[in-house]
């Protein structure tokens, strides 16, 4: 049995480092690689393209949905700002209307009183 006295603090110091080093390497080495459990489904694979003009119909197909999107939020936004003018048309004609039938009974109570 060797004694601890005999023992050179250096070696000792140099033998824990080295220790030290194979449990942390074994540990990033569990730790990636292991797959993750989210990403089972397999990724969409996109060819590089051959020409300049590859992939263009994609992305004029995307352009165009984003604008097809676009036009109908715009219309949305016009019929609702048609339908709001709308409504205070219909009450500015009630109005006047009611002004016009006033009138007409003020002008009937005048020419009575004459």
């Amino acid at each position: 049995m060797i004694p601890f006295a005999d023992i050179d603090p250096a070696w000792t110091f140099f033998a824990g480092c080295a220790l030290l080093t194979f449990v942390l390497l074994k540990r990033t080495y569990r730790h990636f690689s292991r797959r993750p459990k989210s990403s089972s489904a397999p990724i969409e694979r996109v060819h590089r393209p051959a020409t300049k003009w590859d992939g263009v119909q994609r992305d004029a197909l995307a352009q165009v949905e984003r604008q097809k999107v676009e036009m109908y939020e715009m219309s949305r936004d016009l019929n609702g700002q048609l339908n709001s003018k709308m409504l205070v048309l219909e009450q500015l004609i009630a109005q006047s209307q009611r002004q016009i039938e006033r009138m007409e009974q003020l002008i009937e109570a005048t020419e009575s009183v004459q």
